[in-house]
């Protein structure tokens, strides 16, 4: 579950981060998170493929350093997997979006249907492996 947790965050990430005194719900991360799926759908055929996914997680990094292309590589192949429920080689915005919501519930310590501060540095502090 941890690996899974942490692939799913490199791309969703993004969507989680707010101003220290915002509250995410999953409301409002899943309506982010269409908005970065569109943009992110760079051939504009309404899926993800294993290269957008790199692209993505290329442009993010983490502690404000970019990741290296094997990492890169890596982070996108464990979420292209975890992503892509039917293994058909390409990742929808509906299988995204499940993982997502299965992203937020791990990072909802509270159960209380958003993503606090304190739960924000604890997923901040998992991506980067501290």
């Amino acid at each position: 579950m941890h690996r899974f947790v942490l692939a799913a965050a490199a791309v969703s990430a993004a969507t989680i981060a707010l101003p220290a005194t915002a509250q995410e719900t999953q409301a409002t991360a899943a309506a982010k998170f269409s908005r970065e799926f569109k943009a992110t759908d760079t051939n504009k055929d309404g899926v993800w493929s294993k290269a957008e996914v790199a692209a993505r997680i290329g442009r993010m990094g983490a502690a404000n350093k970019k990741f290296d292309k094997a990492h890169t590589d890596r982070l996108a192949g464990k979420w292209f997997a975890a992503a892509d429920a039917n293994k058909d080689g390409k990742v929808t915005e509906k299988e995204a979006q499940a993982l997502l919501a299965a992203t937020f519930q791990a990072y909802d310590a509270n159960r209380d249907g958003r993503i606090g501060a304190g739960e924000r540095s604890t997923a901040k502090k998992a991506i980067q492996g501290r």
